[in-house]
Order: C-alpha cells, then structure tokens, then sequence
C-alpha cells in the first residue's frame, strides 16, 4: 500500500468518525424535529450519582440528543411509515379520510372522551356548564359596572365543519351531545354578548371553492381570516359603542406556499422528509377600512390558540393597545409593559384602562371554562391598586432568606444557570407568584 492509498484510507476513516458531530459543528439544523421537546436536567457528577448510573444514564441523553443527522434519521423513518403504510408516528395526529389530518384531542372531544374524563355524564357537564354561565353573567355585570362590554367567542373546529373527513370508526361514535353547543344555546337564552362561529362556517361551506381547513390546519386557515377579522370589528362596534373600522379585500392570492404555519401544523408536526402535497388556498390581501371613530380602543382577548391567527394581521391596528392572555396565563401585548405572566404582570392597571374584553375559546377549551377568567377579574378586582409587584418580590425573597434549604437550592440553581444568586432569588419568588396565581384562578373554574 503506498502514501496515497494510506492518505485515502485515513481520509475516508477519519470522515466517517467525524460524520455525526459535523451538523454539531458547523451548526446544521436544516432537519429539525417539530414540536415539544422537555429539556435534560443536568446532573452532577457526584459519587452517589456515579454509583447509581444517574450521572451516566445524563451523559447517554445528551449524547443522544447531540447526535449527528439524529433528525434525519427520525424523519427518514417517519417518511417510510407514512408513504408505505399510510401511518405516522406522532400519537397526537389522527390521519382522516382524503389525506385530512386532526389533532386528537379534538377527535376525544368529538367522541365524548373528553367529556367522560371531565364530567362523567353528560347530566353533569350540563349542570356545571349552567352554573358556569351565572359566573359568567356576573362577571359581564361587574365589567358592565366599569363600562367595559364583555363578548364570547366560539371557534369553530375541524371536526364540526368537516366531519366527512374524519375516520369512520370516529365519526361512527360521535357523541351525541357537543358541551361548547350547549354553551351557545345558554348564551342565547341569557342574552349574553357572543359570536358562534360553526353554524356560520358550516353555512360558508356550502357556498365557498376553498377549503375552511387545511388538509393540515387545526385552525381557521388565512382564506377566513378576513372575514373572521370583519365579523369580530363589527361586533365589538356593536356592544362598545366604538366606531370601528371594517376589513378591505384586496386580493385573493391563490397560492400552495401557505403563509400561516398553522395551515401546514399537522404536517410540520409530522415530522417527515418531504412536505405533504399542498392544495392551493387564498393567502388574502386585505386592510382596514377608515372609520369615523375619534379614539381606539383598548381591547382585552383571553383565549387559546385561535387568536394567534389574527395577532400578525391589520385587525389589532384596529385597536389602541391589545393586551393577548393566551389561556389566561401568558399575556401578550402591543404594549410592552404588559407582556409576561399574566400572574405577574399589572392586571389591575389593563383592567382599569380597556375598553372591551373579548374572551375566545373552541370546543376542546370548553371544558377549561373561560380559562378561569372570571375568577381572575373578582381577584384583580378585589385586590384592587394596592398590588405592587416589586414589594411582593422583595417579600417573597426575604422567606426565601430565612429558610436555609430553600436559599442552599436557589444558590445552587444560579450555579447551574450560570447566573447571579439575586437573579435567582427573584426567578424563584416570581414563579411562586405564578403558581399563586394559577391556584387562585383555578378555583370554581
């Protein structure tokens, strides 16, 4: 064997050692998995831990999650079950008939398992969903005392609008009573303010070329968000008193490059090689009208998901400030001040100043009634200005303090952050602030 036949040789080996920490390296993530990941909680190498392969068992994760081409791997795999056996990995995702996907916790809801879990009978969610709307009507008189006009929002989902799409084992057991329906019907007969969004669409269905649902969405696609934006601006014109802007459409811009990622979610979430073939939809242009009004308002959405559609559309410069609390717990706002934890941000303060609350939620999150909202408006409320978050900080930090294991775990958290023992102390006294917060907001929710 002469030098070249060597440098080849050790060329090739050497590649081959080298292959899967190249993507590390040179920071390649062009096949990155989709979805939600927990983090690996670092461990200490300690004697105890060596002993019970703790500290080992640590070191095999992290060198699995550092893998090189790992995603490829994954998605190679996802891609082979998925075109030869029509099955995908992902035990979130139920392949329906046409290539359609849904989300499962949709298709549990759509079935009664939903229900079954939460309530039992449906005699009982019936019962909680009636003492649900007196909560809710009090809560409508206790804004209403402030000026402050309160609308509910039902959005529609897939499994209502197209349930043709659906498995037959599926749509074969559906259940005969939808809670978020019942909702509805109780809304009308106490006169609340609200917008139910399925007969409307299933009524658009019947009249539109377009799908209302991507093969792939979960949600309303960007063909209904214009007329979604124009239905809500009249309404809250409607019960406020503002006068609002309506929405101008532009353009339909028919096209398969889907702008929304929560038109393609379910194939992202899928994880394959290749993207799944993607039927062209309108991707609207469209914009406010001018309106007559002299001052905006500030507007106050409390909903899941849903919203987010909007939240990157002309619809919020409708608006002064947007405060967003996604599921009442991560507050969102054009207003930078208010963004953060809704469990720590000055909720007393958005309260006081908006104009009109619109709280939105779809069938799955009927059974997380109003993402316990109301019982957040009574506790903000009866809390009233005196809420000061930097003294509760301070006072939470000096338990912290005085108890010696709590103080020894919070030094030790800086450490492994690699942060300042005072940084730690107020992340700790924050998220016990959060978890305050959430036992407070759960309560009669």
């Amino acid at each position: 064997m002469n030098d070249k036949h060597f440098h080849i040789i050790f060329a090739v080996i050497l590649t081959i050692l080298l292959l899967p920490v190249i993507p590390e390296i040179c920071h390649f993530n062009c096949w990155e998995l989709n979805g939600f990941t927990k983090p690996i909680q670092p461990v200490e190498l300690t004697y105890a831990n060596y002993r019970n392969f703790k500290f080992q068992d640590y070191c095999k994760k992290k060198a699995e999650e550092k893998l090189g081409f790992k995603s490829l791997l994954v998605r190679s795999y996802n891609q082979v079950l998925y075109s030869l056996f029509g099955e995908i990995s992902n035990d979130d995702i139920v392949i329906g008939k046409d290539g359609h996907l849904f989300h499962k916790q949709y298709t549990d809801e759509y079935t009664g398992v939903t229900l079954k879990k939460k309530y039992g009978t449906i005699e009982k969610a019936k019962i909680a969903a009636m003492e649900n709307v007196q909560e809710t009507l009090r809560l409508i008189d206790t804004l209403k005392q402030r000026n402050i006009p309160v609308l509910i929002v039902l959005a529609p989902s897939k499994t209502a609008i197209y349930p043709e799409y659906l498995p037959d084992h599926i749509r074969d057991n559906a259940s005969p009573f939808s809670l978020i329906n019942y909702y509805a019907s109780l809304y009308k007969q106490n006169g609340i303010p609200h917008i139910d969004f399925t007969p409307i669409f299933k009524e658009m269905k019947k009249n539109t070329s377009y799908p209302l649902y991507t093969r792939y969405g979960t949600h309303w696609d960007a063909s209904t968000i214009p007329f979604v934006a124009d239905t809500l601006l009249r309404k809250i014109s409607e019960i406020s008193g503002f006068d609002l802007p309506a929405i101008q459409y532009l353009d339909s811009n028919y096209s398969r490059r889907y702008v929304l990622g929560s038109d393609k979610e379910l194939d992202l979430l899928s994880n394959l090689l290749f993207p799944m073939s993607r039927e062209k939809i309108p991707n609207p242009i469209f914009k406010l009208k001018p309106s007559q009004g002299t001052r905006k308002p500030k507007l106050l959405i409390v909903g899941d998901s849903y919203y987010t559609q909007l939240e990157g559309t002309c619809f919020k410069d409708a608006f002064e400030v947007v405060d967003y609390w996604k599921y009442n717990e991560d507050a969102y706002s054009t207003e930078p001040k208010n963004t953060g934890k809704v469990g720590i941000i000055n909720r007393y303060q958005i309260l006081s100043e908006v104009d009109v609350v619109v709280v939105m939620y779809t069938s799955v999150f009927a059974y997380e009634y109003l993402f316990g909202f109301a019982n957040t408006v009574q506790q903000t409320l009866a809390h009233g200005d005196q809420y000061d978050l930097e003294t509760a900080i301070q006072k939470i930090i000096k338990i912290i303090k005085s108890d010696p294991v709590w103080f020894e775990s919070v030094k030790k958290q800086a450490k492994e952050r690699h942060i300042s023992i005072e940084q730690s102390l107020r992340d700790n006294a924050k998220y016990v602030l959060e978890q305050e917060y959430k036992n407070q907001k759960s309560i009669n929710s």
